[in-house]
Order: C-alpha cells, then sequence, then structure tokens
C-alpha cells in the first residue's frame, strides 16, 4: 500500500477530515495497534470530544481494534482531554499496559480531526518521543508496504459510563479542596462550545463558586469559530459578561479542554503570572530548601519567572510540545510547568502511579484556592500584567511552506538587526522548535536581570497547520510591543502577503 502523505504530527495525529478516507483512517489504526504491539501494549482506552469528525473516526477505531484482538474500553460520551487521560489512568490501575487514544483536533477549526496518544503508563507520545519512538515508529509503520496487522480473535469492547463524578471527587482531593469551599468567587466561564464545559460548570458549581456560563452546550460546528481561548480577542464577550455581572475572573477553555485562559473584568492574564497564585497553593505547604523544578516554554514573560524565582521554584526552559514537556517534566523530576498557549502541567498521582499531565479542572481550582485565600491576589497579577505588553499569539498563514519558511526568516532577520540575542536550543541543548529572542534580559547562575527596555520572542512554524508562522511578544511596555508587532505584521502581510489566521 503506496502512501505519499500521513496524519501524523508533532505531537498527535491530525488533519482535516477531507485530507483523508475511511481506508486512510484505517490504516492510521492499524499502525497505530501495530505499535502498540510492539510495545506490549494488550489493552486500549478509546474516547472523544464533540468534534464533528470524530464519530467517523471512533467507529473505524473500534472495529480495527475487535479485530485485531484488544481489550478495548471505549466512552462514547463527549469529554474534555483531561478527562479522557483520567479514564486512561483508572484503566491502567487494573491493567497497566494500557494505550490511551483520544479522538480530537484540540483548539483547531471545526474541519480538523486527530488523535492524541498515550501509552503505559499514561506517558503522552509524540513524533520522536515515546518507547520506539513514539509517533515517528507509527508513521513508518503507515508507511511500511508490507506491513499488515494480524488479526487475531477475543477482542473484546466494553462501554465505560462516563467517569465525571470520580474525575471530580479525585480533582478535588488533590487540590484539598472541599464542596462550597470557594463560596464568595464569581466567575465567567467561557467553554468555546467545547467539551469540557459540562464537567467544569459541574466542578465549580460543587466548590460553591457563582458562574455565569458562557457558550457552554458542547458543539462540534464550534459557531463562533475556532474554539481557542489564547487568540486574540477571543475573551472579549467574556470580559463584557464579567463587568455586567461584576464576576471576579473570567475562565476560558479550548475545545478539548486542556488549554485554559485567566482573567479580569480588564483582560487576560499571560500565563507565566497564573501561575503565581498556582505556585503558592502547590509550595505553600513545602519545606524542600532547594527550589522546585517548574517547567515554561519560550513565551513565558521573563517578569514572571522572576515572581516564580520569589517563591522558591527554579524555573526551567524547554521547548513548546505537550508530548515533549511532559516527558521532559518526568525526566527531570519538575513538579509542574506552565506554556503561554495556556497549557499547565502537574504531577497526578493514581494507584501507585504518578502521571505527568494535564487535569484543567486541578489548574483551575488551585487558582482559585490561592485567590479564595487572597483576592487581593487578583489586583496583584492585574499590576504585574497592566506593567508589561504581552502581544497573545498572532499567526499569518501563507501560500505554501516555502514562503512561509521565507516570511519567518525574514521576521528573524529583523530581531538580528535589531540587535537581540537569538537561540534556538535550551540549556541542555534542546532544541526549541523555533527562534527564542531576548533584548535586555540576562540569566547568569539562575538569575535573571532586565534592562529599561528589554523584549522577549518567539518565532516558529506551526506543526499541525500548513504554510503557517506563529509569532509572541512580551516586552517591557505597551509602545515597545506594539511598534515591535507592528514591524513583524507590515513585514508578513506586505513582503509576502500573509493573511493573519485566528
Amino acid at each position: 500500500m503506496t502512501q505519499v502523505k500521513d496524519p501524523i504530527k508533532i505531537y498527535d495525529a491530525r488533519w482535516e477530515v477531507s485530507e483523508f478516507d475511511d481506508q486512510q483512517v484505517a490504516r492510521l489504526f492499524e499502525s497505530t495497534l501495530g505499535y502498540a504491539r510492539l510495545i506490549g501494549v494488550d489493552t486500549l482506552v478509546l474516547t472523544r470530544d464533540a468534534r464533528l469528525g470524530c464519530a467517523r473516526v471512533m467507529e473505524i477505531g473500534i472495529k480495527v481494534a475487535v479485530e485485531g484482538g484488544f481489550r478495548l474500553f471505549v466512552c462514547f460520551d463527549p469529554i474534555s482531554t483531561p478527562l479522557s487521560y483520567f479514564v486512561a489512568m483508572q484503566t491502567s490501575v487494573n491493567f497497566p499496559k494500557t494505550m490511551g487514544l483520544t479522538v480530537t483536533a484540540s483548539h483547531n477549526p471545526k474541519q480538523y480531526v486527530g488523535i492524541k496518544y498515550t501509552v503505559p503508563t499514561v506517558e503522552a507520545i509524540g513524533y520522536d518521543c515515546g518507547p520506539l519512538g513514539g509517533l515517528k515508529k507509527v508513521k513508518e509503520l503507515y508507511h511500511q508496504t508490507d506491513f499488515n496487522l494480524e488479526k487475531i480473535p477475543g477482542g473484546s469492547m466494553t462501554i465505560l459510563q462516563n467517569p465525571v463524578d470520580d474525575y471530580i471527587d479525585y480533582t478535588f482531593d488533590l487540590a484539598g479542596l472541599k464542596s462550597n469551599e470557594l463560596m464568595g468567587l464569581s466567575v465567567v466561564l467561557d467553554t468555546f462550545n467545547g467539551s469540557a464545559g459540562p464537567e467544569l460548570y459541574r466542578a465549580l458549581q460543587k466548590a460553591g463558586v457563582e458562574i455565569t456560563p458562557f457558550r457552554l452546550a458542547p458543539n462540534g460546528e464550534f459557531p463562533t469559530g475556532s474554539p481557542n481561548p489564547t487568540s486574540q480577542n477571543k475573551m472579549n464577550q467574556a470580559m463584557e459578561l464579567a463587568v455586567q455581572n461584576k464576576a471576579d475572573l473570567i475562565i476560558g477553555i479550548d475545545g478539548d479542554g486542556d488549554r485554559i485562559v485567566f482573567g479580569d473584568q480588564q483582560g487576560v492574564f499571560s500565563a507565566g503570572f497564573v501561575m503565581i497564585p498556582i505556585l503558592k497553593s502547590i509550595l505553600s505547604d513545602s519545606d524542600n530548601p532547594k527550589p522546585s523544578k517548574i517547567l515554561y516554554d519560550p513565551k513565558v514573560n521573563p517578569m514572571a519567572l522572576l515572581k516564580w524565582a520569589d517563591l522558591n521554584a527554579g524555573p526551567v526552559l524547554f521547548r513548546n510540545g505537550h508530548s515533549q514537556i511532559k516527558a521532559f517534566m518526568k525526566e527531570a523530576g519538575a513538579i509542574a510547568g506552565a506554556e503561554e498557549s495556556g497549557h499547565f502541567y502537574h504531577q497526578l498521582p493514581l494507584g501507585g502511579m504518578v502521571v505527568s499531565g494535564e487535569n484543567s479542572l486541578y489548574t483551575i481550582l488551585l487558582f482559585l484556592k490561592s485567590v479564595h485565600e487572597n483576592k487581593g491576589i487578583i489586583s496583584e497579577i492585574r499590576t504585574l500584567q497592566d506593567q508589561i505588553f504581552t502581544s497573545g499569539e498572532f499567526n499569518f498563514e501563507f501560500a505554501d511552506d516555502t514562503i512561509r519558511d521565507k516570511a519567518m526568516n525574514a521576521a528573524i532577520e529583523l530581531f538580528e538587526n535589531d540587535h537581540a540575542r537569538l537561540t534556538t536550543h535550551s540549556e541542555n541543548g534542546d532544541d526549541l522548535e523555533g527562534t527564542v529572542v531576548y533584548k535586555g534580559i540576562e540569566q547568569q547562575s539562575g538569575k535573571i536581570t532586565l534592562s529599561n527596555d528589554w523584549y522577549a520572542a518567539y518565532v516558529r512554524t506551526a506543526t499541525n497547520e500548513k504554510g503557517v508562522v506563529r509569532s509572541y511578544i512580551s516586552s517591557c511596555n505597551t509602545q515597545v510591543g506594539k511598534a515591535l508587532q507592528e514591524k513583524i505584521v507590515l513585514l508578513l502581510t506586505g513582503q509576502f502577503n500573509g493573511k493573519q489566521i485566528e
């Protein structure tokens, strides 16, 4: 079977529904399960979110898995990706050789679909990340003409009930919270018609939080556009509702529930600042004299890192990449991590396992727990946020990847001409999968110093979408940051005919 393309990306499998027919999707499952056999998997957990393309993909996966002789557990209810990880954790307690497959395309537009993977025991994999190279091995099998998944009798399917109540109870215990303990807080909860809405609403209601829901009902059409709260202006309506209802906070979450935005009536907070109350909750009972390792991606602003250090956190730079950052968390012994894209990572214990991964409800409860103890934290974060400029991720699509690469290189040259310091690798030598830019920022012996005109930037190509350059800027003030952003936008639109996208 000859294939000229495949759906394997850096962090997961992802594709537009129209790109691949049923035979090609079945081939993806066959290669996935061929890989599963190579690493000793005997049990599968298959879950989905509310995305329109999920049902077709799920049905194909069920057929291939049962015919392949695997023990299969399926949850048909649309659920969030963090809840799907919890399902895999629960299953792994009894069946340690479990692979988790979540059918989702995260924050991408409605025409996309895909699969996120975990391997025993609930470890995320990506391309060249995981046993035997993770998705690199899946891709190899996909293209291997002499590979066919052997059909073995004895396969079975068990339909699982939605374990949302177990998930909520587990997360409350993990956060050290009881029912109604967060009474007195009010939030606008904007879930962008994704799958996490009902489960988060139930959990916050249990916590005693006053909730104004917005775009709560799961709807795979995503009628108001891509379900990505981190895109520019996406949280404006939530902010308006917060003003109307005098809510303390806004919380936005993406289509599959693993990307979170926090803010107040005036706007959203950067993830780096969001980590301050989270770290206060995590580290408040710690008696470790050494700083706890906390991972951060290249977009986290330097001012936030200074505040982390004040809480006895040791910031460690690592590349973007959900699978890769979770693997590095385990390797480095980090207790938490944050990406400016709204992904937060934690150590999650269950039944003797300790999984490095996302639990968005845990992130939210930790944040709200600190705020409930001291509402002044909101104004502290707002003061910090107003001191600096953050652009949010601004993305441009080009006619093809060749023009994309020329455009990105031109943007990088702009920074070089401004005598900024550029790096493509972390201190450990890890590829940052993009170019990190620092001007007026020095780091020596773990201490960061900032000049009066500092800025930081991160420029990279999109991993899951064609012809796209992603850029992000943080700086000492709005004037410096906006001027720099305008230069980049003018360059990408004027010289390379880029089209700004969500």
